[in-house]
């Protein structure tokens, strides 16, 4: 008989006339899993209050585009101050994209907008223009644009807000805005998508 399998009968036999001992063994083990998790659930804690205060934010469910309802595309999430962006929200009530939002991202002030319909999507200080572009450059409501006449750009920061039978509705800062439509009179108009 080999010298592991002679141990192991006396160890077998041992427990077998003193069963307490194989409790206390298994006390042990249980009593030492017990500590390595509170060990772990200590060091988890002392991490979490490194990042110090929290604080419930809105975050988006899903994607959203400009113009889409907030209501129902949002869960409030619990962060650490530190992980938190400026302007954060906290409650909506019937707010409107006013750019995409990706799934995940944290909602702030500057996403969205108290008002409806594609007057939710034009920036503060700046005003709506309905112009008809020639040709087509296929932007959708949320693009980001430069707006050209014959050569020359006209409005180096403008922002597509929707549609009107053949016009596409662009909002641009208050100090270009009255150039578009004159613009477009004289010769037409295009829409340079900006990646």
């Amino acid at each position: 008989m080999s010298p592991i399998v002679r141990v192991t009968v006396s160890v077998r036999r041992l427990l077998a006339r003193r069963p307490w001992l194989y409790w206390l063994l298994v006390a042990a083990v249980a009593a030492g899993f017990a500590a390595e998790l509170a060990g772990r659930s200590d060091a988890i804690d002392a991490e979490r209050s490194r990042w110090g205060e929290s604080r419930i934010v809105l975050v988006a469910d899903r994607n959203v585009l400009p113009g889409d309802q907030l209501a129902g595309a949002v869960t409030k999430r619990r962060f650490p101050v530190a992980m938190i962006p400026g302007e954060a929200i906290s409650e909506i009530d019937r707010q409107v994209a006013r750019q995409r939002i990706a799934a995940g991202e944290v909602i702030t002030a500057p996403d969205v907008s108290e008002r409806d319909g594609p007057r939710a999507l034009v920036p503060e200080g700046w005003l709506a223009v309905a112009i008809v572009e020639s040709p087509s450059s296929g932007a959708g409501i949320g693009d980001r644009v430069q707006i050209a006449s014959e050569g020359t750009v006209i409005s180096s920061d403008a922002v597509v807000i929707g549609f009107v039978d053949d016009a596409t509705l662009v909002a641009a800062p208050a100090d270009e805005a009255p150039l578009l439509p004159a613009a477009a009179a004289a010769g037409g108009v295009a829409l340079l998508l900006v990646p």
